[in-house]
């Protein structure tokens, strides 16, 4: 590659830096494209320089555009084709959000899989995912996008859904390159509010935020996407601390950078260039390799490193890094790698894909209250109500490819136990006849929640209720004194008090091209829910951010029985969440008892394996996610109540007991300095052991 590069003009190296949408190739410059071509000062032959495409409809039209751009290629450099595969090609798995619920990496792994094998069977080679975005704010809309609140959980889901879309390698028919994103800390964006201002600590930072996109890395992904946020003061987009000191210098890692749609542009707005010229300077200097969707290096690269004011090695590094991944990806020995609409027809929406996906569904549900009415009679008959019973709107955001018209709705799926059926959520609308066939119904199965249009990008929320009439129509239910089970279809956790006395409340979130089915098998029985939560559920928005790992305060509330005035609680609520991270429960009765440690005393070089016995003390199969959390007690800073460290999911026949085992390394105990140094300290450490983040076993071991 380093020959090729040698051999390329100026403005031929800066226009593998441009990354545009593929109809600017096929379409005619002048009449189709005009507007969009004049905005960004771009004109045929800077279009025909550039080095990559932002989306592809088909294999047809990948196969159309490549063509034309060869065509006009003096070196035949093929251009790659990106995009947002965020939880699904066209065989859509449950959102992310809903996939960490399962605990089980795998899930994301075949995901991942099933999305690289549909998705290059339309020319694409890199997804834009995983998102490694650590997120305590529900109100941020893309909470949907993400695995929730926890590092160590993050981490395990973007580990394997990297390696599933790479597979045995991105070279290969099938493989794709993985882009994770956000770098770095857009989740912390202040008040929820998307694109916001992001300002947290360098220790938050190494500890917290950090720790997925490094996981993502080491696991392959060969792309990182900047986000929009600023991090102290300077937006992410150029960010030479993350982009050079901690991407290059520290983790010495050679990833393509990308930014985010139109964001280098945007620092503009940011405040900090005065033209697009400066822009340009601050792009490449900062280590920004790609613009997405605007043409600053296109239009000022050139005169920038004529006037000596940018070194020209600073663009051939970038350069040669995408040279290199289109080798890498086999581009240069076909360049329409993948494209295929004959094996489309065999991998796309196959049955074995939408049985992964169903399974994936069915691990992503969290039964977050019961009082024993579920699972439900096979002879059941069911009043089917809200706005989810007839909607095929249960993909969630981010699945642009997905077909909404191939999967069934809720009244399709439970037609044979539905005595009747109303989607309207306005309980002014239910006439007195309405009211008596409901009457009629052994129960009520409420689908409620957010339209899936109110997750996602730039969909934020101050208020996170369940939206509209939904919760007057669950009062109007509750009024007649008939049982209930409530549905929730929502991207984010919801503010739940209205609807706690639903006597079953099951979080669905968005499952995907199979989501009716798999609540179907939950409602009765076919399968166990074992899903956890992934991020707390607050009480009300003033708790906002409430997260498990919290530090412990100079004056911490101890609990109720704590009667001294000045500590760090509320006068008007909990401290506590709704539904503490790590909570969910199942069809089965999980015990924990015997907590034992190998050692409670352990030197830097040993480690200490942890059992705990769980039994199963119920005549029903199932799941139990076993979590291990772990407390410094005393560190050169503040250190947080407890750390999720190890998890596992094991399977449970009726009345069955077993030994759970974990292993405590030195790697366990050790943490970020704001310096980015991982240091530890001898001393003190709980060790806890349970069903959920708010309710396990525990013992005390000490680091000599």
């Amino acid at each position: 590659m380093k020959n090729l590069l040698k051999q390329m003009s100026m403005k031929e190296k800066i226009g593998q830096l441009l990354q545009i949408p593929p109809f600017f190739f096929v379409k005619d410059l002048k009449i189709e494209v005009a507007g969009p071509v004049e905005e960004l000062h771009l004109d045929e032959e800077k279009i025909f320089f550039a080095g990559s495409a932002l989306g592809i409809g088909s294999a047809e039209e990948m196969i159309e555009v490549q063509r034309k751009y060869l065509e006009k290629s003096r070196h035949k450099i093929p251009l790659i084709f990106m995009a947002d595969i965020i939880h699904g090609y066209k065989t859509i798995f449950p959102v992310p959000i809903a996939m960490a619920s399962s605990f089980n990496p795998e899930i994301a792994y075949q995901c991942a899989r099933i999305s690289a094998k549909e998705a290059s069977t339309s020319g694409i080679h890199v997804s834009f995912s995983p998102m490694a975005d650590l997120s305590r704010d529900p109100r941020w809309g893309r909470v949907v996008e993400g695995f929730g609140e926890d590092p160590t959980l993050i981490s395990s889901m973007v580990e394997q859904m990297v390696k599933g879309y790479i597979g045995d390698g991105i070279e290969k028919e099938g493989n794709i390159a993985s882009c994770v994103k956000h770098f770095a800390g857009y989740g912390a964006s202040e008040a929820g509010r998307d694109y916001n201002t992001v300002d947290i600590s360098k220790i938050s930072l190494y500890s917290q935020y950090l720790p997925a996109y490094r996981k993502a890395l080491e696991a392959g992904s060969r792309m990182v996407m900047t986000s929009f946020n600023t991090l102290d003061g300077v937006p992410c987009t150029v960010n030479s601390f993350l982009l050079r000191d901690v991407l290059r210098n520290n983790w010495k890692s050679n990833a393509v950078t990308i930014s985010d749609y139109d964001s280098l542009k945007q620092i503009l707005a940011h405040g900090i260039a005065e033209d697009m010229k400066e822009v340009a300077y601050k792009g490449i200097t900062g280590g920004l390799d790609i613009e997405m969707a605007s043409s600053a290096y296109s239009n000022h690269l050139e005169s920038l490193i004529d006037e000596g004011i940018v070194d020209e090695r600073l663009l051939d590094e970038a350069v040669l890094r995408i040279l290199e991944l289109k080798r890498d990806l086999g581009l240069f020995d076909n360049p329409y790698k993948g494209a295929s609409p004959e094996m489309a027809k065999t991998i796309v929406l196959s049955e074995s894909n939408l049985q992964a996906a169903r399974k994936a569904a069915h691990e992503s549900m969290i039964l977050l209250k019961n009082d024993g009415v579920l699972p439900l009679d096979s002879q059941a008959k069911i009043a089917l109500l809200g706005p989810y019973s007839t909607s095929r709107r249960v993909v969630g955001p981010w699945s642009w490819h997905g077909r909404r018209d191939v999967h069934d709705t809720l009244e399709e799926v439970l037609n044979d136990n539905i005595i009747y059926v109303n989607c309207e959520e306005d309980p002014k609308k239910y006439t007195k006849e309405d009211i008596d066939r409901i009457k009629e119904a052994d129960i009520v199965v409420l689908a409620i929640g957010e339209d899936e249009h109110l997750s996602g990008e730039a969909h934020s929320r101050s208020k996170i209720r369940i939206p509209g009439k939904q919760e007057q129509m669950f009062e109007m239910i509750h009024s007649l004194g008939m049982k209930s089970i409530t549905l929730l279809f929502n991207g984010r956790p919801l503010i739940l008090d209205q609807i706690q006395q639903s006597n079953a409340l099951l979080e669905c979130w968005f499952l995907g091209s199979e989501s009716s089915s798999a609540i179907k098998d939950i409602l009765f029985g076919t399968v166990n829910p074992s899903g956890k939560l992934p991020i707390s559920f607050p009480r009300n928005e003033g708790q906002i951010p409430v997260y498990y790992n919290h530090l412990n305060t100079g004056r911490p509330y101890l609990g109720p029985n704590d009667y001294n005035e000045y500590v760090s609680k509320y006068l008007d609520i909990e401290n506590t969440p709704m539904y503490a991270f790590g909570y969910g429960l199942s069809y089965s009765t999980f015990n924990y008892s015997d907590l034992n440690l190998s050692t409670n005393r352990m030197t830097e070089t040993e480690s200490i394996t942890v059992s705990v016995t769980v039994k199963n003390d119920s005549n029903v199969e199932g799941d139990e996610i076993s979590q291990l959390y772990i407390r410094d007690y005393v560190a050169r800073v503040s250190r947080p109540v407890k750390e999720l460290k190890h998890f596992q999911k094991n399977h449970f026949k009726e009345f069955q007991s077993k030994v759970i085992e974990f292993t405590i390394t030195l790697d366990d105990l050790k943490y970020y300095l704001g310096t980015g140094d991982l240091v530890f300290d001898k001393g003190r450490f709980q060790v806890m052991v349970g069903t959920s983040s708010d309710s396990y076993l525990s013992d005390d071991f000490e680091l000599i």
